[in-house]
């Protein structure tokens, strides 16, 4: 497959990073995963606002703008000869240099065939376990999407290794966070619960579309601190990306969500999530 790479595309095996990479050597950086349906990226302006977002926040040189990016996924999508894609795009302060001049960032966006999650996951359900790890609300990455993401991977490995699809994290002072790559939703007595932002927790493109269909739904919304107790008496758990949109979760760890089946409110916001996408992107999703 192709990429683009810093204004050009090349193929994957020619596309070179400098030794010197503050990416590479350092983790600094930041990422968005998009989904593209018919062509059209979903919810492109959201996930480009919280990268631009993001990098005000942490003091990022990022000297592209939101169109020249939205026309470098355009023009890779074509050379992959793509219409079904996950698009990832990562930027970095860029290699290291040796005098004062602000060194340019690097830009680094691949394109790969649009793989999606097995349809029993949607009518089954999924397990999630508890991950043992705990996010820290003052560090300085908490609710960005920085690429130094090697214990969100751990996470999902341990998941992995016990059949689960998703490990739930919690902050050091005990509520309830998110997934390693997701964001997290519970439905108690037919109101829609979710942490807040300054848990802190990543403001997902997905979560928000959820949070914007259930007002458009009259479904009531509450994003409000939740601990342990709030999430195994839940009646329904979901976790949302933009990738697996609105995903049903039946047991955590050896706990039985509600009925142990997909929820009407969860099948629901599916339904909807997934009409979002067919109306913005102009397909069937």
């Amino acid at each position: 497959m192709n990429v683009y790479l810093n204004d050009k595309i090349v193929p994957s095996d020619q596309a070179l990073i400098s030794a010197s990479d503050a990416g590479f050597l350092y983790g600094s950086g930041l990422f968005e995963t998009m989904r593209v349906e018919n062509g059209v990226v979903f919810g492109v302006n959201q996930h480009l606002n919280r990268l631009f977002n993001s990098a005000k926040a942490l003091e990022f040189n990022l000297t592209r703008t939101p169109d020249s990016l939205v026309e470098a996924m355009t023009e890779l999508l074509q050379a992959n000869d793509l219409t079904q894609a996950r698009v990832r795009l990562t930027v970095s302060p860029g290699a290291s240099v040796m005098d004062d001049q602000v060194p340019e960032p690097t830009v680094l966006i691949t394109a790969m065939p649009l793989v999606p999650y097995a349809e029993a996951c949607y009518s089954k359900g999924i397990l999630s376990i508890l991950c043992p790890y705990r996010q820290n609300p003052t560090d300085p990455l908490a609710g960005h999407k920085g690429t130094s993401y090697f214990s969100r991977m751990m996470g999902l490995r341990l998941a992995h290794k016990k059949q689960a699809a998703e490990a739930l994290w919690f902050t050091t002072d005990g509520y309830l966070a998110e997934g390693c790559v997701s964001n997290v939703f519970l439905v108690k007595d037919k109101a829609l619960l979710t942490p807040p932002l300054g848990t802190p927790v990543l403001p997902g493109v997905a979560r928000q579309t959820v949070c914007d269909l259930a007002h458009k739904k009259n479904i009531d919304l509450q994003e409000k601190a939740l601990r342990i107790d709030d999430l195994l008496g839940a009646d329904e758990v979901f976790i949302t990306n933009v990738i697996m949109k609105v995903m049903p979760v039946v047991h955590v760890e050896q706990h039985t969500v509600g009925k142990g089946t997909v929820g009407p409110v969860t099948k629901k916001l599916l339904t909807q999530f997934e009409k979002t996408i067919s109306t913005q992107c102009g397909s069937e999703a």
